[in-house]
């Protein structure tokens, strides 16, 4: 189909032809139309009128084809951030819902719609650059008037408006949008907006569309990996009503005002076109768009933001010739709009994307200078200030957790005294007062003579000093409990200093437990403080009670009140008897007397009335001192509490931090081992940067070798060759570097390609990690990024290029028999090169392939000879275990024994032995040490092996994948093989084998087959004139002893070895790695016994 890659910006027209329906039939139509697909053409028959357009598809073509034909490479430019519209139009019955498939059929039956949508969300499963959003509306332009079909209302309730803005273009406020999840649910979505549609039976057509729908995608894409960059697309689905002629469709009534409104809307809708599809335009000509409501929803469409493809959809049949005319020059006139589809972007996106692009493309011009450094001093001081800052942090709360444990045994301690000098108080009080009686009772008894008495005090004073001293006994108790408790906080203040390496999980443990401490030191303070006032409070109350009350001067008024009243009574009485017999002067006076009594009673009885409220004042007292006692008792278990709170805090503080401090040590242990599996890991990831770096730099090469064959492509392909031989060589070779070049070009692309499918496993692993690497991660994702950028150039080139031009050669530039000739000629010598090429490299991966069987082989007779080592050496160890357990056991026997002095001589000689062999010991201990390292270094050239191994394999993989076209420019003699070395200091260099310390153990005598081929030949000459050199060099490199100064395997450079002889104690090779010398008995014994430290170890402590 012709102008299938056509400009986006003009609409796309596909013409689709229906066959005849059994209607047509049975009135005898005939078919009017011819088809040329080769022209894309439709043909009037008997008339010379004929249209083209993008795509012409046959009254044959199913639903499948014209999908592919049409459809489907439109369909990726939604997810580039294009809108799309695919707009069916024609008259009606001529199969426009069938071809948009609006009425959702399955399986080959179904439409664009169903086709479409399967094809979006298989993209959408496919693609992870992307998140997307997908939201569906579906619309109706019934009579002029819009109806949401999917708002699931009454009809008159779904009318919708149509709005315009400068920004947003035309919208339609209100307008439902289901949010979608798979294919199914638009399906979904579409059977629920079509079943509301308006149909109607005409006598064309018995399902006829009585409005215009619309069905509308609108997908939102984000990137995963940048949030700024994100794109939107609009995808319209038109179904337009077919136009018709009441005549034809005998339309009556209400079906006859519905097909008046669609002629109208489609009259305007074909002036639109019209005025669009004008060659002579005018920058400000009028477009009809709001004469009709479908023109103003198809504004972006036709002429404005998006692409368009428009399927005519044509019948036939010679009774509707008029309408097929009118519909194939309305598809004419939409071939000649421009529309001006952009990407629906924010412009600050678009304006970011740019300059990644750029960024990306700078990249690339770097590719080949190494890259480009960052400064980072900046970063450097402050990471550095931070880490000073961290460590004065750690100091401090360092301190403070000392002070803090300080703190808490010193108030421990404070208490604690505190308890033992109440205590003694009270005790020294009561003793003191036992001695004050005591003394007393004495006095009184020398004043007495009284003997008993005398007796009763002596027994006393005793009691009292048995008391003192059970007392100075506490004391002492007292002092010790102290001590140890100050030795407690020094251990503790020890252990809590022992650490240097916090992490942050510590320090915050470390400042809870600080925030705790000070948390309960200022609950202490305050309890403290307050009982301290309780006490005093406590103090003043009981001396203001001792005062207040005078219980010997309330007795003696109380005394004296009754003898006041008996004294009162008795005058009374004399004065009541006196009156009876005759009054006189003593009356008088004993009325006086009674006056005076009553007046001194009475303030007696004031005095006592006093004394009682005083002594109701300090029964309160004793009830606010008992309660006050009650409270500083209760404050002070309060302050035993809070100190042994303190103190449990302290104590898990240290149980955690001892528990840390070993998990620490385990740690750093682990931490060292990971460091050295880091190291080997970012050895490889260096040597694998360098791999990739050649890579990427061939690639660059590769692709700047394309570009100039293209360009001499180009610039000869006007040429003629006017019977001159050497230009057609010349034009032939430089064809074949352009199609070795596109080889090449793909060759390095699937390398790239399967280079950043490792990275990005690579880079998946690390993010796994617990603790990832965010410098290891960042340079990986710069590799990702730049590679990428690399295969989306390579990509862009080879899509770029014709299909034609990159698998064969054009040979219409031959004219002659002669030229013809010639070229093949060319062809014949290339391929014999190429063969030629082929063989060695095919003799060359043979003895790659044959190198690592010998290092294997190597390897395993060099384990065998360690584990032969290991058994001596356990055997040896047993036997010397075994000797040393009886010369022990003879030892302490005799030290058991009774005559120790006559066995002091032998005592003498086994304390020699011991010294002796502790003498040895020590050598042992260093040979062992030596042994050791020289294990480690071995276990590391093991490992060089088989990397050397993998790297072997690794070539020969890429030799075998080599092109001629690649232009390898092959070492002068070809018995040395090259690999490359990978040195992240230095620049890649080729180095052969015959530099390499490989030993080869084949034996050409043993092979009865073996005949030396040419190149056989000469590598031999080669080996032998390098042997001969290398005897020369090797007497100058021999030691001063005789003896080899070689510090690996001993194995092609060796002095010995050259002169045929095997090493000996005198060479200075290592003696593990050595492969030209025989392990003799007495250097395997002296092995064996490397490892007699434990029991001397043993022996010292026995002893």
């Amino acid at each position: 189909m012709a102008d299938s890659k056509s400009d986006n910006s003009s609409v796309k027209v596909a013409v689709r032809l229906r066959p005849l329906v059994r209607s047509e039939i049975e009135k005898g139509c005939k078919n009017i139309l011819e088809v040329h697909k080769e022209l894309s053409q439709v043909h009037v028959k008997d008339t010379d009128k004929a249209f083209t357009f993008n795509y012409v598809l046959d009254t044959d073509a199913t639903q499948v084809d014209m999908y592919d034909i049409c459809i489907k490479e439109v369909i990726p430019n939604l997810f580039k951030g294009f809108n799309l519209t695919i707009l069916a139009y024609g008259q009606t019955g001529s199969g426009k819902t069938y071809s948009m498939g609006t009425t959702c059929s399955e399986d080959e039956e179904m439409g664009i719609i169903p086709r479409s949508v399967n094809q979006i969300f298989e993209f959408v499963k496919d693609n992870f650059v992307f998140d997307f959003t997908i939201s569906v509306s579906f619309m109706e332009l019934y009579q002029e008037v819009l109806y949401d079909l999917l708002s699931g209302k009454a009809r008159e309730q779904c009318i919708l408006d149509i709005r315009e803005d400068p920004q947003r273009g035309i919208y339609l406020p209100g307008l439902t949008e289901v949010v979608v999840e798979s294919a199914q649910d638009v399906l979904n979505c579409l059977v629920k907006g079509s079943s509301g549609r308006a149909t109607a039976s005409t006598n064309m057509n018995s399902q006829s569309s009585r409005s215009h729908a619309i069905f509308t995608l609108n997908i939102c894409m984000q990137a995963r990996n940048n949030i700024e960059e994100n794109k939107t697309a609009k995808f319209h689905l038109v179904d337009l009503a077919g136009s018709e002629r009441p005549k034809k469709t005998g339309a009556v009534g209400t079906t006859f005002r519905e097909g008046v409104n669609i002629n109208k809307g489609l009259l305007v809708l074909g002036n639109v076109i019209s005025a669009l599809g004008e060659e002579k335009q005018q920058e400000n000509r009028f477009i009809p768009y709001r004469d009709s409501n479908l023109t103003r929803l198809l504004k972006d469409s036709l002429g404005g933001n998006s692409i368009t493809l428009m399927i005519a959809c044509v019948s036939p049949a010679d009774y509707n010739i008029d309408e097929t005319l009118s519909t194939l020059r309305y598809a004419d006139r939409a071939r000649k709009i421009k529309n001006k589809p952009i990407v629906n972007q924010d412009p600050k996106t678009a304006q970011i994307n740019d300059l990644k692009k750029t960024v990306k493309m700078l990249q690339l011009q770097l590719i080949g200078q190494g890259g480009v450094t960052v400064s980072s001093e900046e970063i450097i001081m402050l990471k550095k200030e931070i880490s000073d800052l961290k460590l004065k942090i750690r100091d401090l709360m360092q301190k403070l957790s000392s002070a803090l444990n300080d703190n808490a045994g010193l108030l421990e301690k404070l208490i604690l005294l505190q308890n033992s000098n109440e205590m003694l108080s009270k005790k020294i009080a009561s003793l003191k007062k036992a001695y004050d009686v005591t003394l007393n009772n004495i006095t009184f008894a020398m004043e007495n003579g009284s003997t008993d008495s005398l007796i009763e005090c002596k027994t006393k004073f005793e009691d009292i000093k048995t008391q003192f001293q059970d007392l100075d006994s506490e004391m002492k108790k007292a002092e010790a409990e102290i001590k140890t408790h100050e030795d407690d906080i020094d251990n503790l203040n020890e252990n809590s200093t022992c650490s240097e390496v916090q992490s942050n999980e510590r320090n915050e443990i470390m400042e809870n437990f600080a925030t705790r401490q000070i948390e309960l030191n200022s609950e202490l303070k305050d309890t403290m403080k307050k009982l301290a006032m309780k006490e005093m409070l406590a103090k003043e109350m009981a001396k203001n009670a001792q005062n207040m009350v005078d219980y010997d001067n309330i007795r003696q008024n109380e005394l004296r009140i009754e003898a006041l009243e008996k004294e009162k009574s008795e005058l009374l009485q004399q004065l009541k008897n006196a009156q009876q017999n005759c009054p006189s002067k003593v009356s008088e006076d004993r009325r006086r007397r009674v006056k005076e009594l009553e007046s001194q009673i009475h303030d007696l009885m004031k005095k006592l009335n006093e004394q009682n409220r005083l002594i109701r004042l300090k029964e309160k007292d004793e009830l606010k001192m008992k309660q006050l006692h009650q409270e500083i008792l209760q404050m002070r278990q309060n302050k035993v509490k809070l100190v042994r709170n303190m103190k449990e805090e302290s104590e898990r503080f240290r149980t955690w931090k001892l528990q840390r401090e070993r998990e620490l040590a385990k740690l750093k242990q682990e931490d060292i081992k990971k460091k050295n599996q880091i190291q080997k890991m970012q050895t490889m990831h260096l040597k694998q940067q360098n791999v990739l770096k050649r890579k990427v730099q061939e690639a660059v090469a590769a692709n700047k070798r394309l570009k100039d064959a293209m360009a001499k492509r180009k610039a000869a392909k006007e040429l003629k060759f006017s019977g001159r031989l050497d230009k057609v060589t010349s034009w032939l070779k430089e064809e074949l570097e352009v199609l070795f070049g596109f080889t090449e070009i793909e060759l390095t692309l699937a390398g790239l390609l399967e280079d950043r499918a490792l990275l990005q496993k690579q880079l998946d692993t690390l993010r796994s990690d617990s603790n990832p690497d965010l410098g290891h991660i960042k340079s990986i994702e710069d590799d990702i990024e730049l590679r990428s950028v690399q295969i989306q150039d390579m990509q862009q080139k080879l899509l770029d290029t014709d299909e034609d031009s990159k698998n064969k050669i054009n040979l219409d530039n031959l004219q002659t028999m002669a030229e013809a000739k010639q070229a093949l000629k060319v062809l014949i010598d290339e391929a014999v090169d190429l063969k030629k090429k082929q063989c060695v490299l095919n003799m060359k991966s043979m003895e790659l392939e044959d190198t690592p069987n010998e290092e294997h082989q190597e390897r395993k007779n060099f384990e065998e000879k360690l584990r032969t080592l290991e058994q001596n050496q356990n055997v040896a160890l047993s036997r010397i275990e075994q000797e040393y357990q009886e010369k022990i056991f003879i030892l302490l026997g005799q030290l058991r024994g009774e005559e120790v002095k006559a066995s002091s001589v032998e005592n003498e000689s086994l304390v020699a032995i011991i010294k002796m062999q502790q003498n040895k010991l020590e050598e042992q201990e260093k040979k062992l040490d030596e042994i050791n390292r020289l294990l480690d270094e071995n276990k590391k050239q093991t490992e060089l092996i088989k990397l050397q191994n993998s790297k072997d394999k690794a070539t020969m993989s890429t030799i075998q994948d080599v092109t001629p076209s690649k232009k390898i420019k092959f070492l002068d003699k070809p018995d040395e093989t090259f690999t490359v070395i990978d040195d992240p200091n230095k620049e890649n260099k080729l180095t052969t084998y015959a530099d390499m310390e490989v030993s080869f153990s084949d034996d050409i005598t043993k092979d009865p087959d073996w005949v030396k081929t040419p190149i056989g030949r000469k590598m031999m000459t080669k080996l032998n004139y390098d042997v001969e050199e290398e005897e020369q060099k090797a007497r100058t490199k021999r030691s001063s002893d005789g003896g080899c100064a070689c510090t690996t395997n001993c194995s092609k450079r060796c002095g010995c070895r050259k002169t045929s002889r095997e090493c000996t104690n005198s060479c200075k090779c290592n003696i593990l790695n050595c492969t030209n010398r025989e392990i003799n008995v007495k250097d395997s014994k002296s092995l064996n016994n490397l490892d007699e430290s434990t029991n001397f170890k043993k022996l010292r402590t026995k002893i």
